[in-house]
């Protein structure tokens, strides 16, 4: 009888050790300060549009998801050095040498943001080419490759911040910023609703509509996760979200209203 109780309690403890393995979490780790597409909440938390998506996305799969928001440098660090399974970006070249993409979740554009307020306001609503930005007064935040490379020639002047940015299309001493529509309306919002002796300026910022690129952000897992298996699921899944009308429903309830009307 104890031998038979001991082989009891011993497949006991391995059916368990099995289910533990099967239900281990996702390990998603994203940037704390992109609001409103991925940020950390006053909570804490992670928060913004990749979080609802991934949150139902892994509900669906069942499959627990271990969220969690840092510096972004340091995010992609801890996914490069394999302590994370993946995070959402862009899947460039030097990525793909470790990491598997997903189709994409959400597609971004930049556009061009200005003063409603500068004197060339309807040349620079007009703007439909990388080519005729160059005519204009640049401001850009320092570390932007893609404005570099795209925009030589061009007069820039390169900001630390995106407040810097914004502050110098109030002040004319810029005609044009180049931000996701996502990202600029957020900061905008925010700025608007803390007041201040800008917050008439920023009541000022309208947007170009026509969108200068447009960026796929993927949920990317290291090639050497025991996720990475999930990928097609996960897919599907996205493509289910899409469907049914739970991507629209997420990113209604996260849009900013349209700036002066004009996005």
């Amino acid at each position: 009888m104890k031998l038979i109780a001991w082989l009891f309690f011993t497949f006991a403890l391995m059916v368990h050790s099995v289910n533990a393995g099967e239900t281990k979490a996702f390990h998603w780790v994203d940037d704390e300060d992109y609001p409103p597409i991925i940020y950390r909440g006053k909570d804490g938390k992670p928060a913004g549009i990749f979080y609802q998506i991934m949150t139902e996305a892994f509900h669906r799969l069942d499959i627990p998801l271990k969220a969690e928001v840092y510096p972004w440098a340091r995010a992609q660090k801890i996914v490069a050095e394999g302590k994370a399974d993946g995070m959402i970006t862009v899947l460039t070249e030097p990525r793909k040498k470790f990491l598997v993409g997903s189709d994409p979740i959400l597609l971004v554009s930049e556009h061009i943001f200005a003063s409603r307020n500068n004197p060339r306001i309807k040349e620079i609503m007009s703007i439909r080419s990388l080519e005729e930005i160059k005519a204009y007064r640049i401001v850009e935040l320092i570390g932007s490759g893609w404005t570099e490379e795209k925009l030589k020639g061009a007069k820039i002047t390169w900001v630390p911040q995106e407040e810097n940015a914004f502050k110098m299309l109030i002040s004319n001493r810029a005609d044009i910023y180049i931000t996701n529509d996502f990202l600029g309306a957020a900061f905008i919002k925010k700025k608007i609703e803390e007041g201040g002796e800008f917050a008439e300026g920023y009541k000022s910022i309208i947007i170009n509509p026509y969108p200068l690129k447009t960026i796929a952000y993927r949920l990317l897992i290291r090639k050497d996760s025991p996720f990475v298996k999930i990928l097609d699921e996960f897919n599907k899944t996205i493509h289910q979200m899409q469907m049914d009308g739970t991507l629209r429903h997420i990113l209604d309830a996260s849009r900013l209203p349209q700036l002066n009307g004009v996005q």
